[in-house]
């Protein structure tokens, strides 16, 4: 990628990625140091992971926030946003044909694949690189080249065709659509009396927001059977690798899935190995091998003798480590702290004691409020918050709007009279609107129990208006929440340019909640930041932003994002009892009752 000096250029996290990429591709071309190799590998998959702006860390001198970002890549990247080119990059990529660049992102070809290739047919337009492959390719021209043969070029030449790209190009999945595809492989593989165990890994185990591809470990004393079993999934569209301890497919939709078989006894070894994250696994191997010790998917490896482990506290214990989430297996300081016994107790599911997010058919749920109500006592909640989206105060009037209200509150107070296992609240969701100002006047809004203020238009603001255009909210004395605040659509719509320092300590100042959104299209506040702003002692807002009785059942999600921000019950509002919650919301509303 060729930048122009320029004084503080400002990059997305894909465009630095990219840059850290190209250099990295080209430090293995050139036999760089493998510690240096590994550092920039963490560090792209650090950046690509983070919701945080790059450029946003870097200008609040906060690089070191990164995961892998050590002081020599903090020193690249500053003289990247402040001239738009690092020299030591330019130096790395000299003399490499430009062409090999874009041939990496294929599947099956690496850095060094990828410079055989743009030498041997002297590639030096990224714009054509794949291209010129692809009719080499056809005449027969890469099966000749040295090193390869008819298969591997067979195998470039469908991976172009079929644009089949390594799995950090590839869509990612929404969590829920990686756990049904997930669920409907472990209950087709536990039906064999052979399979003893079974267990997705990876990113759907740590519970990330979106998953590129699933891993599955089968415990089995017969492997060989265990596999032929999963490649007869009826849901299987090809088989991209066979082997008797490994195999590979792509399924029918598209999603690439990869089993791994492992006898009982070390089943714990691999489901802890291909867990990650891969800094996790990183800051791991390099604290067992201080120690002495050899870690692998098969075990401990103790002055030469493997111990092997059939669950995954034994494999911990072994280190002197308490067990470690797998949430937070994140390379940050989970192994420092599980080492001293200091790990958070994460919050859980059945902490809740209530939700306050919920939608009826008043606006655009599908229930009425009182299904949405008796769902909540059947989920053992103690409170339930109804919060519709607000009546237009300029379509319907002033007048309007307060008759609705108050027809509401009725019937909200007849159902808090008529039963004592459910306390319901009454607030709207009200608009941010575009130039800052809620949708509702004070007038109304004082009628309500709470308030959450949320944006619904208008996300490609600047940098500067869309910040505002939040703080404004947070400083507002009559809001209570401030929701979903990046106004991200996962796989659809990126989360708005917001300095998140100024929103946090606002935040901060204001004594306001932040919603952690559990609709899987959405989960924001996103992970990353949850971390960040909980550093300040913020609370949060666990909801599921209800629009059916079903739906109710999203909370779970939330509280993945909540995990994976390192969030114990005391951060979250609605884990309080009733009484408890009941005190304490006051003070985030500036009301004096409810």
């Amino acid at each position: 990628m060729e930048l122009k000096p320029k004084t503080e250029v400002k990059l997305a996290n894909k465009e630095v990625a990219v840059i850290l990429k190209e250099a990295l591709a080209a430090m293995e071309i050139k036999g760089a140091n493998v510690f240096k190799i590994r550092a920039y590998q963490n560090a792209i998959s650090a950046i690509e992971s983070i919701t945080n702006s790059v450029y946003d860390l870097w200008q609040n001198n906060k690089l070191d926030q990164i995961s892998g970002m050590g002081a020599s890549l903090q020193a690249h990247i500053n003289e990247l946003f402040t001239t738009g080119r690092v020299r030591e990059f330019e130096a790395l990529k000299k003399d490499l044909p430009a062409g090999m660049f874009p041939l990496i992102g294929i599947k099956g070809v690496g850095a060094k694949t990828a410079f055989k290739l743009a030498a041997a047919f002297r590639l030096t337009k990224p714009e054509t690189a794949i291209d010129e492959v692809r009719k080499a390719g056809s005449e027969g021209k890469i099966q000749k080249l040295p090193g390869f043969a008819q298969k591997k070029e067979a195998d470039i030449l469908k991976a172009i065709d079929q644009a089949k790209m390594t799995k950090n190009e590839m869509p990612r999945l929404l969590i829920t659509q990686a756990e049904e595809i997930a669920e409907r492989i472990l209950t087709y593989l536990k039906q064999k009396p052979f399979v003893l165990n079974a267990m997705a890994l990876g990113s759907l185990r740590r519970r990330s927001s979106t998953v590129g591809d699933l891993d599955i470990a089968v415990a089995t004393t017969s492997p060989e059977e265990a596999i032929q079993h999963f490649l007869s999934f009826p849901e299987v569209g090809e088989i991209t690798g066979e082997g008797d301890k490994k195999s590979s497919v792509r399924l029918k939709s598209g999603t690439q899935v990869d089993i791994r078989v492992s006898d009982p006894g070390s089943f714990g070894s691999m489901v802890q190995y291909f867990t990650g994250s891969k800094q996790h696994n990183v800051l791991l191997r390099t604290y067992a091998l201080d120690k002495g010790l050899s870690l692998s998917e098969y075990g401990i490896k103790v002055r030469g003798k493997l111990a092997a482990f059939s669950d995954e506290v034994g494999f911990y214990d072994k280190l002197g480590l308490s067990h470690i989430p797998p949430e937070i297996r994140q390379g940050k300081d989970e192994i420092e702290l599980a080492l001293s016994h200091k790990l958070p107790a994460l919050v859980e599911l059945s902490d809740m004691k209530g939700d306050l997010h919920v939608h009826t058919n008043h606006s655009d749920g599908v229930n009425t409020f009182e299904e949405m109500v008796l769902a909540g006592i059947e989920h053992g909640y103690e409170y339930l918050g109804i919060s519709d989206h607000s009546p237009s105060l300029q379509s319907r009037g002033k007048y309007e709007v307060l008759g609705i209200i108050e027809g509401f509150r009725n019937r909200v107070e007849q159902i808090n009279a008529s039963q004592d296992q459910i306390r319901v609240y009454f607030g709207y969701e009200v608009n941010i609107l575009a130039n800052g100002e809620l949708s509702l006047s004070d007038e109304v809004l004082e009628k309500l129990d709470y308030v959450v203020a949320s944006i619904h238009t208008s996300f490609d603001q600047t940098r500067e208006v869309a910040t505002q255009r939040l703080l404004g909210a947070v400083r507002h004395p009559l809001v209570s929440v401030i929701g979903h605040p990046s106004g991200r659509l996962i796989n659809e719509r990126e989360p708005m340019d917001i300095d998140w320092d100024r929103f946090f300590a606002a935040a901060e100042e204001h004594n306001k909640i932040i919603e952690i959104n559990s609709q899987p299209n959405r989960l924001d506040l996103p992970d990353d930041l949850v971390y960040t702003a909980a550093k300040r002692g913020i609370k949060f807002l666990v909801s599921s932003d209800a629009h059916s009785t079903e739906s109710l059942n999203l909370m779970q999600y939330g509280i993945d994002v909540a995990r994976r921000g390192w969030l114990t019950k005391s951060s979250v509002v609605n884990t309080l009892p009733k009484s408890e919650f009941t005190q304490a919301f006051m003070r985030y509303n500036n009301r004096s009752q409810f």
